[in-house]
């Protein structure tokens, strides 16, 4: 999702409540949240703000709580990590749904990726998940996006012969504006021709045009392969 903060379990389970409340009543107001949480209302309000500081919650004066689209990921990512786990002690440990729920509310906080796809595997592979199950969408989507970040490097980690286009420059003020001259903008199509014993400089095509790149030059290129 590209967050750029943590939650604590606390405010993750407010996510959760909210979630479910907008699932089984339509909305989720803070009298809701408070008896399904069986916490005071001042609480659900200081919460609230917090949440919605963070851009993943909405609300009009004394309406209902509504999830931003942020917010919505982050409390289904919960909510399906919740599942995939009761289901695993369920169903597989034979564990009684009541102890099951309520051990998957204390796990689902701290359960790495590694150990959820782990479960996500077995349960698909002895009948208990369908192809349709909120956790192959989490799971993919999650693959993508370290995929993505593992195709951008900076250019000057690039070794001889590769072919990638520019993602952005991080650079600012004059230098940024004297590689964007060179035909180095967003979307620029680089061959990396060679590079000097050391890494300087960095010989490189683009739009048809060779360049002669110095090491601090490409360091501030993020590119992506092709």
């Amino acid at each position: 999702m590209g967050e750029t903060f943590v939650l604590s379990e606390s405010m993750e389970d407010y996510l959760e409540t909210i979630l479910n409340l907008i699932k089984q009543n339509g909305s989720a107001r803070v009298t809701d949240i408070a008896r399904t949480m069986e916490v005071a209302a001042s609480s659900v309000n200081e919460s609230i703000n917090r949440l919605s500081a963070r851009g993943l919650v909405e609300q009009e004066k004394y309406g209902p709580i509504k999830l931003t689209a942020a917010g919505r990921e982050w409390a289904e990512r919960i909510d399906c990590t919740h599942q995939i786990i009761y289901l695993f002690l369920e169903k597989i440990l034979g564990i009684d749904p009541e102890t099951a729920d309520r051990d998957a509310c204390a796990i689902e906080h701290d359960l790495s990726q590694k150990s959820f796809k782990a479960m996500v595997d077995f349960l698909l592979a002895n009948g208990h998940l369908t192809e349709q199950s909120c956790a192959l969408a989490i799971l993919a989507k999650k693959e993508e996006a370290d995929g993505m970040a593992a195709k951008e490097v900076m250019l000057n980690d690039l070794a001889v012969g590769s072919t990638v286009e520019v993602v952005k420059l991080t650079s600012k003020g004059a230098l940024k504006r004297k590689l964007m001259d060179m035909g180095l903008n967003r979307g620029a199509k680089i061959e990396v021709k060679g590079k000097a014993p050391m890494g300087d400089p960095i010989e490189v095509k683009v739009r048809g045009y060779s360049l002669s790149l110095r090491k601090k030059e490409a360091e501030e290129i993020m590119v992506r392969e092709v």
